[in-house]
């Protein structure tokens, strides 16, 4: 006999699955209205998680996310496998191509620097973990926006005022495979990204090569783009070979965040 589960605490979680770029606040109303609930049993189901942390109220009649939320997912990011994985890749692609390499996640602030291995050129751009890309202009970023639905794209650019950015062809970079910044986010960088991807196409890592524009764009940058797709799809491999935890109905549940600086100038990012 299966255990019953607890209606209250998934109906706890449906409610904070009706946060997202678009809407990061909630009403009583809106709870009601989109769950199928009194405004009475909305206003205290949020009552509840504001009490635990997971909401906070801002305004009279208004929650936003928690910052327990932010912990919790802070601990996911650091607890996943993804850098394990992917940091020996990353330093051997880094050794190959002597260029400097990192990998990202997406955050909310932004694609976060996870893993990275910098490049042993004199003259080099290099990049630290923790470092946040902005979202519209770097190749890391540019991937995750093209593996996102195309309402999940225009809610989080508009949340981010990254008006340009709709401009940018998704379809073309999903169908190449991988993403370029060309100067276009700061003069004379260059990056070039290839996408971590799960089964259901989903990108959970970019991982890129960088540097001075000259050293990554031009006769070398079909080479990189090779190599970079080939160290992403081992990636991949590797991290949708990882057991995962069971839901209750016993299937699988894959889990769903400083610039770069060149070395005797200011610091850009990639």
């Amino acid at each position: 006999m299966s255990t019953a589960l607890n209606g209250s605490l998934i109906k706890a979680l449906e409610i904070l699955d009706l946060y997202g770029p678009g809407r990061p606040e909630l009403t009583a109303k809106q709870v009601a209205d989109s769950l199928g609930m009194s405004v009475a049993t909305a206003h205290r189901f949020l009552l509840t998680l504001e009490h635990t942390g997971l909401l906070i109220s801002t305004r009279r009649g208004l929650f936003e996310l928690g910052q327990k939320l932010e912990d919790l997912g802070r601990l996911a990011f650091e607890l996943s496998p993804l850098p394990r994985i992917a940091r020996p890749e990353v330093q051997a692609l880094s050794q190959t191509l002597n260029d400097s390499v990192m990998a990202c996640r997406l955050g909310r602030r932004g694609p976060t620097c996870v893993v990275a291995a910098n490049s042993r050129r004199a003259v080099r751009v290099s990049a630290e973990v923790g470092t946040v890309l902005p979202l519209a202009t770097t190749a890391q970023g540019k991937l995750f926006l093209a593996y996102m639905s195309e309402a999940d794209r225009a809610a989080r650019l508009a949340q981010e005022g990254e008006a340009a950015a709709h401009q940018t062809d998704f379809a073309a970079i999903r169908a190449a495979g991988h993403a370029t910044n060309f100067g276009e986010n700061e003069p004379e960088i260059g990056a070039i990204a290839a996408p971590v991807l799960t089964p259901d196409n989903r990108a959970v890592l970019t991982v890129s090569v960088f540097g001075i524009l000259s050293q990554i764009a031009g006769d070398r940058s079909d080479g990189i783009v090779t190599e970079l797709r080939a160290t992403a799809a081992r990636i991949a491999a590797a991290y949708n070979r990882e057991p995962r935890p069971a839901t209750a109905e016993g299937r699988s549940w894959p889990p769903a965040d400083k610039a770069p600086a060149i070395s005797a100038g200011p610091t850009p990012q990639a």
